[in-house]
């Protein structure tokens, strides 16, 4: 009888048959890299990556060959601005240094221009790998640098989720919005309602989703029809518009759950303005635990993401280059304020 025969790890000798070097300049690379010549230590560590060949040697001496920097691709310019971002990449930025790395940036382009910069950038050595953010469900940049073998981690899922090939982490945007959907049943609001941008992320659905939910488990049938679920643009003025229209509705909320807080400040402008006091008449709760919390004198109940936890996994990802992808979810917490007290 045949059997088929074992696969066996590859070795040093099949890494420098393939890198088209010998033997000792592989052991070279490994554990003396710096007298090894720039580009023939980027043949040697691609065909590691190829063969997979891996030990704690090897991880070590990729890491410390790498270079310095990190790629960041900036999401588009949001005009409508976004505190969240900004804070997060400032935390980025502090992982990286955490990390003896530097930040690099690039701005969002075509497809085509934006693949091209980055193969020049990590081909040419300039950086170590690359940081996405600004997921879409439909998102094709994780998938053309894979096909490019070029290291980066994603800021959010594509529709794919965990069956995606590449290494992701978000916040557990589901989650979240549970955790606000529990803390108003908890204080005895029973019609709630949602108020949503219409934008494509795995993670603004995963925030409807989670408040869908939740409403469910508690038996808040009303909260979910149809006229309670709201979809508007991202922008504070958006949150005003839906919130008004929320409470002109002949059975209107007693408390309102956005996706964001620019949304949930719009929820609480509109209140203030029909003489309504935000948490003692309709409660309002906002995403992300921006600034935007503590505008005027009402503090915005809001769900606070691991902003830091996911930078800091971002960059050991890019870093370390697992050999299997991670699928990172960090669960996010609630800042309870004003917005939500019956009291205020």
């Amino acid at each position: 009888m045949s059997t088929a025969p074992s696969r066996r790890k590859p070795s040093m000798s099949d890494v420098a048959e393939r890198a088209g070097v010998s033997v000792m300049t592989v052991s070279n690379v490994i554990n003396r890299p710096e007298v090894v010549a720039e580009a023939t230590r980027a043949k040697v560590h691609e065909a590691m990556r190829e063969l997979r060949y891996r030990n704690n040697l090897v991880a070590r001496s990729l890491r410390l060959a790498q270079p310095r920097q990190i790629g960041y691709v900036l999401p588009a310019l949001d005009r409508s601005g976004n505190p969240y971002m900004d804070a997060f990449l400032h935390d980025l930025a502090t992982r990286c240094q955490a990390a003896d790395r530097n930040l690099t940036l690039l701005t969002e382009r075509d497809p085509d221009a934006l693949m091209t910069a980055c193969e020049d950038l990590y081909f040419g050595q300039s950086v170590a790998g690359f940081v996405l953010s600004n997921i879409g469900s439909e998102d094709r940049r994780p998938a053309e640098l894979l096909r490019r073998s070029i290291p980066f981690a994603a800021y959010g899922r594509t529709a794919e989720a965990f069956a995606s090939p590449w290494s992701w982490v978000e916040g557990d945007a589901a989650f979240g919005m549970e955790l606000a959907v529990d803390h108003l049943a908890d204080l005895g609001h029973r019609e709630l309602a949602f108020v949503g941008a219409h934008l494509t992320s795995v993670t603004m659905g995963q925030r409807e989703h989670g408040y869908r939910t939740a409403c469910t488990r508690r038996g808040l049938a009303s909260s979910t029809a149809e006229r309670r679920i709201v979809h508007s643009g991202s922008d504070l003025a958006s949150g005003v518009r839906a919130t008004a229209d929320l409470l002109d509705a002949a059975s209107p909320p007693t408390a309102i759950v956005c996706v964001s807080d620019q949304l949930a400040a719009g929820a609480v402008i509109a209140l203030q303005a029909r003489g309504l006091a935000p948490g003692r008449d309709v409660a309002v709760t906002g995403y992300d635990d921006t600034p935007l919390t503590s505008f005027g004198t009402v503090g915005i109940t809001s769900v606070r993401q691991d902003s830091a936890g996911i930078a800091e996994a971002l960059v050991r990802l890019v870093i370390d280059r697992p050999d299997e992808p991670e699928h990172v979810l960090l669960e996010p917490a609630l800042a309870v304020r004003s917005s939500t007290d019956p009291d205020a």
